[in-house]
């Protein structure tokens, strides 16, 4: 039996959920993608506020979290994130354009648990959201939600 597992994606560039959605499709990845684009959504659906008040009782089993959001910056999202009180622990990757170790350091202290840079190359994206599929998803053992 195969398990449907909920991967959060924050990220405010159409272009790149349009990109990370086909890659999840053409991957053939068992998995629901749940698109928020900016901090303050994420953080108002990890703690039922706002307009996700009404959201799926299910917390995501991973968080694909971008550095460069509008409003809340990656880093801010993810220590919202790490201190939200009744908030089991929820594996963050953060996927990125940046390559900058600022923001590797930054992103690193504030409690990521993998920092990986988007590929140009579509099939290089593909190999890693396969990769991080079957480490998070499927071999990792992870926290009950």
């Amino acid at each position: 039996m195969t398990t449907t597992h909920i991967i959060m994606l924050v990220e405010d560039n159409p272009a790149d959920v349009m990109i990370t959605q086909r890659a999840i499709r053409d991957s053939k990845l068992s998995v629901d993608l749940i698109v928020l684009r900016d901090g303050r959504e994420a953080i108002d659906y990890l703690s039922r506020q706002g307009q996700a008040s009404e959201a799926p009782s299910r917390l995501p089993d991973l968080i694909l979290l971008d550095v460069n959001l509008p409003g809340m910056t990656g880093r801010e999202v993810l220590e919202r994130i790490r201190g939200m009180p009744g908030l089991p622990p929820v594996p963050v990757v953060v996927l990125t354009t940046s390559n900058r170790q600022e923001d590797i350091e930054q992103m690193y202290r504030a409690g990521a648990n993998s920092y990986i840079q988007k590929p140009q190359e579509f099939t290089r994206f593909v190999t890693i959201l396969r990769t991080i599929d079957a480490y998070w998803l499927r071999t990792a053992l992870l926290p009950p939600r």
